[in-house]
């Protein structure tokens, strides 16, 4: 019963890993693709208002 229930912790540790890494990444690439489209936009606007 002891090594079930290590078996089951070890898995949900594993588990909450995964899914806080898959987390992260996905949230920096959102962040970068937030970023980039910003940082364009106000390039185009800048590029807009000179000419």
């Amino acid at each position: 019963m002891i090594h079930l229930t290590l078996i089951i912790v070890d898995f949900l540790t594993g588990l909450l890993a995964a899914g806080a890494w898959a987390l992260a990444s996905a949230g920096g690439a959102i962040a970068m693709l937030v970023g980039g489209g910003f940082l364009g936009a106000s390039l185009f606007r800048r590029w807009r208002r000179r000419g």
